[in-house]
């Protein structure tokens, strides 16, 4: 593994105080979106063994509700909306203000429900980012530009070795990001995923005080 592309204690923790700063814009998005308040949290910001990913959305053999968002610019990589099936369908009950448990399947609407707000968060999330960022070398561009999202429906661990397949190419630990979402005081079973490239890997370890 490329020692400088392993993350020190200090510079996770300034990463963490950066993404906050993404989860509390992605907060103010969302709640304007869904019409209700909602509330993101950095819950982890860690570099993990790649035997340890698979576990990290729960059970290897759930199914989960993703939207994907690769982004380009001075980083590069991927913006993950994981939902539990529930959770999903809930979401979609939400946005078309009918009782939860109305809706049962993945349609075209649900689908593009999900992917509209993974839109807005990601937007509202990869702006404060390219705000707070500390600034690179005068030719390298600021803005993280963001790709349409993707929506898929698979096995946890399939997609999260999908999600980090270019970071173990090169390492044995990969970098992951977790924001838990929380409205109304009840947790909703979301977690966004930040999965930059090894190259924008080792631009996040020339993070310096």
């Amino acid at each position: 593994m490329s020692q400088g592309q392993i993350l020190s204690a200090y510079q996770l923790r300034l990463l963490g105080s950066i993404f906050e700063r993404g989860a509390e814009a992605a907060s103010r998005a969302l709640t304007q979106w869904l019409g209700k308040a909602v509330h993101l949290t950095i819950s982890e910001v860690d570099q993990v063994d790649i035997t340890e990913v698979a576990g990290l959305l729960g059970p290897e053999d759930a199914t989960v509700a993703v939207c994907t968002m690769s982004f380009a610019g001075r980083l590069e990589g991927q913006l993950l909306l994981v939902f539990s099936d529930a959770a999903g369908l809930a979401l979609a009950d939400l946005l078309l203000q009918q009782p939860t448990g109305t809706t049962t399947a993945w349609t075209e609407l649900e689908r593009s429900a999900a992917c509209e707000t993974a839109n807005i968060v990601g937007c509202a999330y990869l702006n404060a980012l390219s705000t707070h960022l500390p600034r690179g070398d005068q030719n390298q561009g600021e803005t993280l530009i963001p790709s349409p999202p993707e929506f898929r429906h698979e096995f946890a661990a399939s997609l999260l070795e999908f999600a980090v397949m270019e970071q173990a190419s090169v390492l044995e630990r990969v970098l992951l990001i977790k924001t838990r979402f929380q409205a109304d005081q009840a947790h909703l079973d979301w977690v966004l995923l930040f999965v930059p490239t090894p190259n924008s890997l080792g631009e996040l370890s020339r993070i310096h005080p």
